[in-house]
């Protein structure tokens, strides 16, 4: 069954979002996408819109691959000023164009739109960056008032680290800086993001650089540090000699998620939205016509803690504001649901479907673990044991295909996807 309050595509291959931007109304949500298939493969762009954050429309594919290239990752801005020449508040992709062949190579490529992304034209003169590399990817760009620039952060994906460069008109562009992965766990980064969020309860602003990691991180890879950047330079908090990287989400399945820098809430939040994949098990899940979700979206700031500024997150309200809350004394609870779960007591929760198919989570103290068993896909079987304070309550949110809690106020976030089956499931909850 397909999520009731997860954003997927009528059918095919969905995975990392690309390109959120925001223009008269309309959140844009690109994403990677094979028009042709439900496996990997054809990477394109497609395309959907949101008045709210929680309907949505899809619309035709955006970008599609062709000969020379295949559409990988990459953000959109909307270009206010003409910088680039394509008309006054035109669209802009900036994307990886991914040559394929014995030689393959990854450049930067752009495209535009003058009818709110709709229709789009491929620029003439792509690539607009080329390192004559073969792991060169996933540009993000956004406005930097302070230089009044475009700041673009790319990867160099097996060197683990990242570029800064700075543009006047997003097709000539300038290195300026590096982000180096010292410290880093895990191997191949991906969709980086460097944004500017508030700290919670001052007037005061950090920066924050995010990275996934492809294999041997923690969670689902997502990892980042806080710090400064003054147009030119990120240089993270802590000691330079022991960088800190913290994990966005400590579950399996939150991956590549990216941001719309603009618009921001009352308090000055942007919002993220994460792909509920991971590319070590996606392509053998069974077919269903369709293959990938969205995360729910989420509200970010930074929050002071005993170690330092740590990231904290929030279901956006407009996307959740009609799901069910269940009641924690049943016996079985709707498949898409919210779950209180206790702050500051021991508990135990279980849910599980008629095939065996189940989800735990406990807690006992300071600690945290969540199971996940699928006895007709064993590959889905994993357990993580996560260190918690506090006694906010945890919230679980539940949809056909996936489970998110977020605890800690915020501070502490894991997915899962899952394969229960059924409009409801049983549930056990043991409180003490």
């Amino acid at each position: 069954m397909r999520p009731s309050y997860h954003y997927t595509a009528a059918a095919n291959w969905l995975s990392d979002p690309n390109g959120l931007v925001f223009r008269k109304g309309e959140w844009h949500l690109f994403y990677q996408y094979n028009p042709q298939g439900e496996d990997w493969g054809h990477m394109s762009w497609g395309h959907a819109v949101s008045p709210d954050l929680a309907h949505w429309q899809e619309l035709p594919v955006a970008l599609e691959d062709d000969a020379q290239y295949l559409i990988f990752s990459g953000s959109a801005v909307i270009d206010t000023a003409n910088s680039a020449g394509f008309g006054i508040d035109a669209m802009v992709a900036i994307y990886t164009g991914a040559e394929q062949g014995e030689m393959p190579q990854q450049v930067q490529c752009l495209a535009h739109s003058t009818d709110l992304g709709r229709t789009w034209h491929k620029f003439a003169g792509n690539p607009v960056l080329d390192r004559e590399m073969a792991d060169f990817r996933d540009p993000n760009v956004f406005w930097h008032q302070g230089t009044q620039r475009w700041i673009m952060v790319v990867v160099l994906s097996n060197e683990q680290r990242a570029l800064i460069y700075s543009s006047q008109d997003l097709k000539t562009w300038h290195e300026v800086s590096v982000i180096h992965g010292a410290g880093a766990p895990g191997e191949i980064w991906e969709c980086p993001l460097l944004i500017e969020l508030p700290i919670d309860g001052t007037d005061e602003r950090r920066w924050i650089f995010k990275v996934d990691v492809l294999r041997g991180a923690p969670g689902s890879g997502a990892l980042y540090q806080t710090g400064t950047f003054d147009g030119i330079r990120f240089v993270p908090d802590g000691p330079s000699t022991e960088p800190i990287w913290q994990v966005a989400d400590m579950g399996q399945d939150f991956y590549a998620a990216i941001a719309w820098h603009e618009p921001r809430d009352a308090e000055g939040r942007p919002a993220w939205i994460g792909w509920m994949g991971n590319h070590a098990y996606q392509g053998r899940l069974p077919k269903q016509g369709w293959r990938g979700a969205m995360s729910l979206p989420r509200r970010l700031s930074l929050r002071r803690t005993g170690e330092g500024l740590a990231l904290r997150q929030e279901a956006e309200p407009a996307a959740v504001a009609k799901v069910v809350k269940a009641d924690p004394a049943a016996t079985s609870l709707p498949i898409a649901a919210r779950l209180d779960l206790p702050g500051s007591n021991d508990f135990a929760l279980t849910l599980g479907d008629t095939e065996g198919r189940l989800l735990l989570i406990e807690r006992q103290g300071c600690l945290l673990s969540m199971t996940r068993r699928d006895p007709v896909s064993a590959f889905l079987d994993c357990s993580h044991s996560l260190r918690i304070a506090g006694d906010a309550p945890l919230t679980l949110w539940l949809d056909h295909g996936s489970a998110e809690l977020i605890a800690a106020d915020g501070l502490l976030c894991a997915t899962m996807q899952h394969r229960m089956a059924g409009p409801e499931l049983t549930m056990r909850l043991r409180v003490g």
